[in-house]
């Protein structure tokens, strides 16, 4: 298993890049978003890979991160979604937006993905809302909304939420679905206890 590679940018478009590792090329399907952010020909880069192994041919996917190479290892375990679909999904939407999507069950953001139909995105939305528990396991939710005006009032619910004994990851499964920019500390709190029943 080639769980990833060290070498320079031999050749970069799209959705492939060629590494040199110490003077052999390696070819690598990649998503845009990793594109995007992995450099220029001639930098040296680390991606992490995935080795598909078929009877006739063994082809490498690479990473950007490890967020974004268990983000796919997941969407490659849904019936019907196989390694070349799951790059294709994540050059259409990134990585941290499927999670939150899948979080919060929005198949909006799946939609204008090609080759991606109706029953795809409903297993996609359901198998992973299970394996992934929300989206804890891939990440923390206040890193997702960091970037929104009211981040921090985002976590100041959430730790409301633990301290009158609600579970974190139910904490946070239900801030991730009730939450808008709109929002402040208390209309979440008032919001998300509504949720409860409280």
């Amino acid at each position: 298993m080639i769980s990833f590679l060290k070498g320079i940018i031999a050749y970069k478009d799209f959705n492939t890049v060629s590494i040199d590792v110490n003077g052999v090329g390696f070819e690598v399907f990649i998503s845009s978003f990793c594109s995007a952010k992995i450099g220029e020909v001639g930098e040296l880069i680390t991606l992490q890979t995935y080795l598909n192994v078929r009877e006739d041919e063994m082809t490498l996917f690479g990473f950007y991160d490890k967020f974004e190479k268990e983000v796919f290892s997941k969407l490659i375990l849904v019936n019907g979604v196989g390694p070349k679909m799951a790059i294709n999904i994540l050059s259409g939407v990134s990585a941290e937006d499927l999670s939150f999507a899948i979080a919060t069950q929005n198949a909006g953001v799946l939609k204008n993905i090609k080759g991606v139909g109706t029953k795809i995105r409903e297993r996609i939305l359901l198998e992973l809302k299970e394996k992934m528990d929300a989206i804890s396991r891939l990440a923390d939710v206040s890193t997702i909304v960091q970037e929104t005006s009211n981040n921090e009032d985002f976590a100041s619910a959430l730790n409301v939420m633990t301290d009158w004994g609600v579970p974190k990851t139910k904490a946070q499964e239900i801030l991730t679905r009730i939450y808008t920019p709109s929002d402040n500390l208390e209309s979440l709190i008032q919001k998300a206890f509504k949720e409860l029943g409280r």
